[in-house]
């Protein structure tokens, strides 16, 4: 069926990324930390998308007020691969090291949040839902403090991947609350397909436009050469 095709082309999408970026490491003189996050975000992500494609990760719920499908490896997923993404954009940015914690940290509690209110029913899922809605604003917040950092760092390839990221995971909480999650609105393949496109976009296109972008020389140097003011 459509939900499974979709699935298909998330695994297919996020394993070919994988093992392009991967190459694109491996090929340099000197690997770069982003180089090496962006295949790890690929590579995981691409381990759920076939565990769920093969009916693992997936949970039928009944206890709803309709029978709703879960996709809980999708959240297990985004608890790897959204904290590694936000540390490609704090690396760029020279984030300190509070900052990079409390984006991290905000990151995972917003997945968890999602996840135990995908798996509770209303009303209290709804609460779920705010309370991981509060935890992705701040960190939205705290991402464009540091696209405005007043020295300047990460330039235009910072902005561009900062409201790339952003305009990506505004969707997660929308199809969230709509989905089978949620409301229940949203169909089925039309929710699954939505986060496919997503996720390939937040993922691969985020990892392509950050290779190509990237200061080289700069991100290769060692980090315990650096400031300790940045991670």
């Amino acid at each position: 069926n459509s939900v499974r095709h979709f699935l298909l082309i998330g695994f297919l999408g996020m394993f070919i990324g994988s093992i392009v970026f991967f190459y694109m490491g491996i090929s340099r003189k000197v690997n770069t930390v982003s180089h090496v996050l962006t295949f790890f975000i690929a590579a995981v992500a691409s381990a759920s998308y076939y565990a769920m494609w093969a009916g693992l990760g997936v949970e039928y719920k009944t206890t709803d007020t309709t029978p709703r499908v879960i996709f809980w490896a999708r959240y297990l997923d985004w608890i790897v691969t959204l904290p590694l993404i936000l540390t490609n954009l704090a690396l760029m940015s020279r984030s300190d090291t509070p900052t990079l914690l409390s984006l991290v940290g905000n990151i995972v509690l917003y997945v968890i949040c999602a996840l135990i209110g995908a798996l509770t029913v209303a009303p209290y899922k709804y609460m779920w839902w705010v309370g991981g809605l509060i935890f992705l604003i701040i960190v939205f917040v705290h991402l464009l403090q540091r696209l405005n950092n007043a020295e300047g760092y990460g330039g235009d390839a910072l902005k561009g991947l900062t409201w790339l990221t952003i305009l990506c995971w505004i969707v997660y909480p929308i199809v969230w609350i709509v989905g089978s999650e949620g409301t229940g609105a949203l169909g089925l393949s039309q929710e699954v397909g939505i986060i496919t496109i997503v996720d390939l976009i937040a993922k691969i296109g985020f990892g392509f436009y950050l290779l190509a972008n990237v200061d080289a020389p700069e991100e290769s140097a060692p980090l315990n050469q650096a400031s300790q003011q940045y991670v």
